[in-house]
């Protein structure tokens, strides 16, 4: 909404945060902070609100495709008779699909001894679980089932949706491995009073999703769009600022210690009533009046 199309006399505000000026930071992966407004922004009159928008934004990928405890266990069963889920832990870091594999592999060499077992398939874009013995039950388990909750890495696998895979002497997982990362980064407004909705329907403290567009290592920017659509806050006055970026699944980020900012932008607006028949507004007004005062008492 730009400054020309707002009805009060008042200025639009820019509240302007970078992540080295924050007066506290929680945690340290440096993307959870809080500010403490030494001038507090405020409505200037009560028949006026505040719109606010996130107007730029930047910050260096910094953080890795497999993330500790995020992404990072694959969890199968490779065994003659009865299933015995075990999994191995993949370090942090930035892998595509053939580093992955042969990091895969080595992991399990030192857990189940020798033997390539994970394959790549650069036409179909997908894995395969080969069992040095042919005829053991090989189960690949997709997050929340086998052991520590299944693969946490299964949208990098290839097992996004999938509880699990079976196949006797190899298996090929059910979907194209996916090392693209994280397609958003959520802005997250802890101390705002939004009225945003997540995909259940619930209240979401999310003032925007910055796409992410560029590898590991490039630099994120918001599109100068996100910028146009402000949202109504029900804060009267604004003086600490809790901002913190998540994933999509809402794990914070980390980004290693790397800064980042973004500028927030306050506008006034005049708080009306509904366009539509005064009557009838101020009729419903009553009745709710009414109904309110007869449930008091």
């Amino acid at each position: 909404m730009p400054t020309q199309d707002l009805d009060t006399p008042f200025g639009s505000i820019n509240i302007y945060l970078q992540s080295r000026d924050a007066s506290q930071s929680i945690g340290t992966n440096n993307a959870n902070k809080i500010w403490y407004l030494n001038t507090p922004v405020a409505i200037p009159r009560p028949d006026v609100k505040m719109l606010c928008a996130v107007t730029d934004f930047q910050a260096a990928y910094s953080w890795y495709i497999i993330r500790t405890g995020v992404n990072d266990k694959f969890a199968f069963s490779d065994q003659a008779g009865a299933a015995v889920p075990q999994s191995v832990t993949i370090p942090e870091g930035n892998y595509n699909a053939t580093t992955f594999m042969n990091k895969l592999n080595t992991l399990l060499v030192a857990l189940l001894g020798a033997g390539t077992r994970i394959s790549y398939d650069s036409s179909t874009n997908k894995y395969t679980y080969t069992s040095t013995t042919g005829t053991n039950t090989v189960i690949i388990y997709g997050k929340g089932e086998g052991t520590a909750d299944g693969s946490t890495c299964d949208t990098e696998i290839g097992m996004e949706g999938v509880t699990s895979v079976t196949g006797t002497g190899s298996v090929t997982f059910s979907n194209m491995v996916d090392f693209a990362g994280i397609p958003y980064i959520y802005v997250i407004a802890k101390t705002l009073g939004l009225e945003n909705r997540n995909s259940a329907g619930d209240i979401n403290l999310t003032l925007c999703k910055v796409p992410v567009t560029v590898q590991p290592l490039g630099f994120i920017y918001l599109p100068q769009t996100a910028g146009l659509v402000y949202l109504t806050l029900e804060d009267r006055e604004i003086k600490k600022l809790q901002i913190v970026l998540e994933d999509d699944e809402g794990n914070e980020l980390d980004f290693h210690g790397i800064g980042w900012g973004l500028t927030l932008s306050i506008h006034y607006q005049y708080a009306r009533l509904p366009i539509g028949n005064p009557q009838m507004i101020l009729g419903e007004m009553d009745s709710r009046a009414k109904k309110r005062n007869e449930h008091t008492n």
